[in-house]
């Protein structure tokens, strides 16, 4: 039961960070729900298939979270530039969060 958690869970790690963990961090939320959901749905059916499941999705949780507070992470935001139209949307370095 626990090793599934873990091995789906760093399954579905390995995905988010092909993504690029610094833009995913921001959204660390949503992906908590998604990917729990996702692992919910999955291995339903049995007791163990959602502990397994929960498993995975506190792991995947605690490692968003350590990784938010530990890592700087990109964010979408509206940036002024000196050309026209004078704004575009663009990657922004934001520190981490404190503890």
């Amino acid at each position: 039961m626990i090793t599934a958690g873990i091995v789906s869970a760093l399954g579905l790690l390995f995905l988010i960070f092909k993504f690029g963990i610094r833009k995913v961090i921001n959204y660390d939320i949503l992906i908590d729900i998604f990917v729990t959901a996702l692992l919910m749905y999955a291995l339903a059916g049995t007791y163990s298939g959602m502990m397994a499941a929960l498993v995975g999705g506190l792991i995947v949780s605690v490692t968003l979270f350590i990784l938010k507070k530990t890592m700087y992470r990109e964010q979408l935001r509206l940036v002024r530039i000196s050309k026209f139209p004078y704004r575009k949307i663009d990657w922004v370095l934001v520190p981490p969060s404190k503890l």
